[in-house]
């Protein structure tokens, strides 16, 4: 009975449809006693009722489960649980619809999957890390698709919504943002794209050297604090001086751990909160975790989840904050 019931709740919190209410009751079921491979077959189970023509077979169900959660496959990450407040940053990225049918041609001539995801929480933001190197950190309401891997004289992928783009360097090939008609192409840069459907395509460049142009012509080549702004309706193009740092402010408060051990996260805290972070002992500063916090979250909740991630306990003493480690259980 449990079970049906998750299954109804979560598909309507994939469907956008669920109430506070009902949002309230999932996270709570998850809390006390959903683990990842519970939650991943009433994923599979809402996605067979939604798309009943698209048969997923297993190898693909995982790369989907684990694309939308983050869950890494090192022994440090397989031991965390789906715990207290880390239940509430996981379910943040289940709110996702999942493409499978490839909506371009450079994609359609790639042999590997086209992975896509799908923001659709009022605020929340999520970071994808390509597989190249690359990190793009979607804004709500965004879908961002790519392949498995980048093949080809050209990194390119699809962009709808808005994302922030941080590119590694790649004299040989290229990377292209496509966004409608508009394609975005540089070497190696991080920029800003905000796509509003039918309307505008705005880019703005905070490092490099950035392309824009539509199906026939180049339209802008932008450096840094420089923004192109093309009218899709009407085909106007204006360029502009801003402060790029203002433009992509909305992802700065943003913290991403991807395989960082406690001690590293301990002082990147240190520095944002400007508050000191100390280790009571030596056990669990270099224990791993994978975890992504939003703008919303204080120091309190980052701290909690983490320790709790890891096994660890900690104290708060006027400012400060002194976290007792265990030794990692790998």
């Amino acid at each position: 009975m449990e079970n049906q019931r998750v299954e109804y709740l979560i598909k309507k919190y994939a469907g956008d449809g669920v109430t506070a209410k009902e949002e309230a009751e999932l996270m709570n079921m998850i809390r006390n006693g959903k683990d990842n491979a519970d939650l991943r077959d009433l994923m599979l189970h809402a996605w067979d009722d939604a798309h009943p023509e698209m048969t997923l077979d297993s190898v693909k169900a995982d790369q989907i489960f684990n694309a939308v959660v983050g869950v890494k496959k090192s022994p440090a990450f397989r031991k965390l649980y789906w715990i207290g407040v880390a239940a509430a940053i996981v379910l943040v990225c289940f709110a996702v619809s999942f493409f499978y049918q490839q909506k371009s041609a450079f994609l359609t001539k790639a042999e590997n999957t086209v992975t896509a995801v799908k923001i659709l929480s009022g605020a929340e933001h999520r970071k994808i890390n390509l597989p190249d190197g690359s990190s793009v950190i979607l804004n709500e309401n965004s879908v961002l698709e790519y392949p498995e891997r980048f093949t080809g004289a050209t990194r390119e992928v699809i962009l709808n919504g808005e994302g922030y783009f941080d590119i590694r360097h790649d004299s040989k090939h290229r990377f292209i943002v496509h966004t409608g008609n508009i394609k975005t192409t540089v070497l190696g840069t991080a920029f800003n794209v905000k796509a509003l459907a039918g309307t505008a395509v705005v880019v703005t460049v905070t490092r490099g050297k950035v392309s824009v142009a539509d199906e026939s012509k180049v339209l802008a080549v932008l450096v840094p604090d420089e923004q192109v702004v093309f009218n899709q309706q009407y085909k106007k193009v204006s360029v502009a001086k801003v402060k790029a740092e203002e433009t992509v402010a909305w992802q700065k408060n943003d913290l991403f751990f991807e395989d960082t051990t406690m001690e590293e996260a301990a002082e990147i805290l240190s520095q944002k909160f400007n508050v000191k972070i100390t280790f009571k002992n030596n056990e669990g500063k270099n224990c791993r975790f994978t975890a992504s916090f939003l703008k919303a979250q204080s120091l309190e909740e980052v701290i909690q989840v983490i320790t709790a991630f890891n096994e660890a306990t900690y104290s708060v003493k006027p400012g400060e904050i002194v976290i007792a480690g265990k030794n990692c259980k790998n």
